[in-house]
């Protein structure tokens, strides 16, 4: 009886661990935009992009999502880059992360031949999932820009 209730004690705590490692507070995306000018991760190299341009460049409707932050940087050779999504339920994230995944793989194809640099940005971009977000970043400061982002959910 012990080691049952012992059992069921430590299957308890490690649940707990596990799904509240993957929650996230329910943020709007004007709270973690508005977190991101102020702390200097977006700043005036940065280019707030529309909706058609998450289409062109992301491959992602942004109807389908709960909304969507999406930064370019204004040089024609930067592959600087923030994303985040907040999608409906937690199970669309894994198409945003392909399209993502698919994104990084895309740019160091193009700048593999004539952008040591830029490749290399991309190789160390940051895409992770928290609750219902994504979070994606490219760029130098791209670790400093996910700490902004997981203080704010």
């Amino acid at each position: 009886m012990i080691k049952k209730t012992i059992f069921i004690v430590i299957l308890a705590v490690f649940l707990a661990l596990v799904y509240a490692d993957g929650s996230a507070k329910d943020v709007s995306m004007k709270t973690i935009e508005n977190q991101l000018t102020k702390t200097g991760q977006v700043d005036e190299t940065m280019a707030k992009c529309t909706n058609r341009d998450l289409m062109q460049f992301m491959e992602l409707d942004y109807e389908q999502y709960e909304g969507c932050l999406y930064y370019k940087g204004k040089e024609a050779l930067s592959v600087d880059e923030i994303l985040i999504v907040k999608a409906k339920d937690r199970d669309d994230l894994a198409a945003v992360k392909d399209a993502v995944e698919e994104r990084i793989d895309a740019q160091i194809k193009t700048y593999e031949s004539y952008g040591p640099k830029q490749v290399a940005l991309l190789e160390n971009a940051v895409v992770t999932t928290k609750g219902r977000y994504l979070f994606y970043c490219t760029g130098k400061s791209a670790e400093k820009t996910e700490e902004v982002f997981e203080d704010v959910i």
